[in-house]
């Protein structure tokens, strides 16, 4: 089973020594995967690893994690080889996976990330069959494209690669990229992984822009197409094959400049993607984000700025996770960015530290059993001690120290936000112990600090976001009011935060009844946030609802004509404009003066419309 700490005796040198030998041999883990196989007897594998990670958690032995980590991997490998041992195929690649740890440990873990295992092991499967060596050169690469879903878009190209092609065309020793590929990590490279253009079209793109300096700036490079934006007519591309010279040629709109961008920059191995958002008027855009180090090396991020007018405010921006195909806003895959080259093993502790404490938080609180980890003992004695190379076994350590509770669960999980602070799975198991209140109120601060302290400057959206989740959970009024106001004074500058936050703190109010503050702090977020078409579509709806409540009409026309003239209309196409500001508030201003009986009045909104 999973390996336990070994050595001569129990001093601290003597277990390190004898961890860092298991480690390479894998002595326990491989031998008793090995000897098991099928759906059931893997089941009751990793049952046993189960028991024996949350003895071990008992135990104290957060300082020797190796051996932890080991037990993660074990436990991903009892859950995800039984989709694939079906038939001799499957069984031999299991077998491979197993003699390959370098490879298995990373496609186990990413396996976690997606929506379906059973299919990302199939590409997987078809990947090593194809290009073995490949494979084992870059391993990481290979589990991006395992575990990616092809680039969802309203055209497809009309002779699209496989996924052994695509794979080919980042192995190809012959081509040069701007980043070395092996040694990306997988995270980062399933944004080069979900393109599936045809081979043909990226070696046209990258010849062309192969002395770029900024090939995120081939956005611009396709002309805009007015007549489509402005009169609604059908895009010149239309008719013909949705190709990157074809965009080069006839142009488009922002969907197909950023899709261009994004393509030409993911043929140059530079990891992209489309991100989409709404503006201040309320009208959606589509830009480009690319990954970039700095000229040093030592610095990593995501550049969102290409084709993001700042002067039509696209505060957020949403785009589409390779691996579960779902919508992520760009402020995570920022911070993703930033953490990209933190050393693997980091990544790895930060996600066995989260997987163990989901166990911890499973398990409720329970008495740390030995029985497991003194079996594992007697396992290795039986099989290896005594053999040339092995070392002896030390086991007076196996005391219960620890207990094993929701506090047990906290400090796994701050193990793995200081291991890696963008691991999402850690701050998704802080809210969900929150919801269930497993997390008492008192140790949020810690993680608030956190937050607030590494990302409020840099990441303030990813940070502000993670504390709306989490303040809702909190059981008392007070408290919740008084982490709104401290938010509003970390974050206040940004408008569209600003408005969230007043939004959420108006409902704070609402909940509690008083329904004066809650209009208040409504009509404040509409009238400070008339740029933005969220916050003021939002906030005046809820403030709409309170005066529907008190029989007050007369009140809620007066909020939308003054909000209304706030706003100007847009010079797009008639379909276009009904996402925004001016066009909602004025349809809901006319539906209100109608139904008031002031018809006239209504048909003169609407006309402005």
């Amino acid at each position: 089973m999973a390996r336990i700490d070994l050595g001569d005796d129990d001093s601290e040198d003597a277990l390190a020594d004898a961890l860092k030998q298991l480690q390479r041999q894998h002595l326990i883990v491989l031998d008793e995967l090995r000897r098991v196989s099928g759906a059931e007897q893997r089941e009751e594998l990793g049952k046993q690893l189960r028991a024996a990670a949350l003895t071990r958690l008992g135990c104290g032995r957060l300082d020797k994690f190796d051996a932890l980590i080991d037990m993660v991997y074990a436990m991903r490998a009892c859950e995800h080889l039984p989709l694939i041992e079906k038939d001799d195929s499957g069984r031999k690649l299991a077998a491979w996976l197993l003699d390959h740890p370098v490879v298995s440990r990373l496609l186990f873990r990413a396996l976690g990330e997606v929506k379906s295992p059973k299919k990302a092991l199939e590409r997987f499967r078809e990947l090593q069959a194809a290009e073995e060596q490949a494979v084992l050169a870059y391993p990481n690469l290979a589990v991006a494209f395992a575990t990616s879903e092809e680039l969802r878009h309203y055209r497809k190209s009309p002779k699209p690669a496989s996924l052994v092609e695509s794979f080919r065309y980042y192995t190809d020793a012959k081509r040069k990229f701007r980043y070395d590929l092996k040694k990306m990590p997988f995270e980062l490279s399933r944004y080069l992984a979900d393109t599936r253009i045809d081979v043909a079209e990226r070696q046209w793109a990258a010849k062309r822009y192969a002395r770029s300096r900024n090939p995120a700036g081939a956005f611009f490079h396709v002309k805009y197409d007015d007549a489509s934006y402005h009169d609604g007519k059908p895009k010149k591309i239309a008719d013909k094959d949705y190709t990157l010279q074809n965009l080069a040629r006839y142009g488009g709109v922002c969907i197909d400049q950023a899709y261009y961008a994004n393509e030409v920059c993911k043929a140059l191995g530079i990891p992209s993607t489309i991100v989409s958002g709404r503006g201040g008027t309320g009208i959606s855009h589509a830009w480009v984000a690319f990954f970039q180090l700095s000229p040093s090396g030592k610095e990593a991020s995501w550049n969102a700025a290409t084709g993001r007018y700042s002067s039509q405010l696209y505060y957020t921006g949403g785009l589409r996770n390779p691996a579960d195909g779902k919508e992520i806003l760009d402020a995570e895959l920022k911070l993703l960015g930033s953490a990209a080259l933190l050393a693997p093993r980091r990544r790895e502790e930060a996600d066995a530290a989260t997987v163990l404490a989901r166990l911890v938080d499973d398990a409720g609180e329970v008495k740390a059993d030995l029985g497991p980890l003194m079996r594992l003992a007697e396992t290795y004695r039986q099989r290896f001690a005594g053999k040339p190379g092995n070392p002896a076994l030390a086991t007076k350590w196996i005391n219960a120290e620890t207990k094993v509770d929701s506090a047990l669960a906290e400090e796994l999980i701050m193990m793995a936000i200081q291991r890696n602070l963008a691991h999402k799975e850690a701050w998704n198991l802080v809210v969900a112990m929150r919801r269930v209140d497993r997390l008492p109120v008192d140790h949020l601060d810690r993680f608030f600090n956190i937050l607030i302290q590494k990302t409020a400057k840099v990441h303030p959206e990813y940070s502000c976001l993670m504390i709306l989740e989490i303040v809702p959970t909190l059981p008392e009024t007070e408290p919740r009011e008084k982490s709104y106001r401290r938010s509003l004074a970390v974050y206040g500058r940004r408008p569209d935060l600003r408005g969230r936050l007043l939004i959420a703190l108006g409902d704070e109010y609402r909940q509690r009844g008083d329904k004066k503050k809650a209009l208040r702090t409504y009509q404040s977020a509409a009238i400070e946030g008339i740029q933005l078409a969220e916050v003021v579509l939002a906030a005046a709806g809820k403030a709409e609802e309170l005066l529907t409540e008190a029989k007050q009409p007369k009140a809620a026309m007066r909020m939308y004509q003054m909000l209304f003239r706030k706003t100007r209309k847009s010079r797009a196409h008639e379909e276009t404009r009904k996402a925004t500001s001016h066009y909602q508030l004025g349809q809901r201003l006319a539906t209100l003066l109608q139904s008031a009986g002031q018809v006239a009045a209504a048909e003169r909104i609407r006309g402005q419309l």
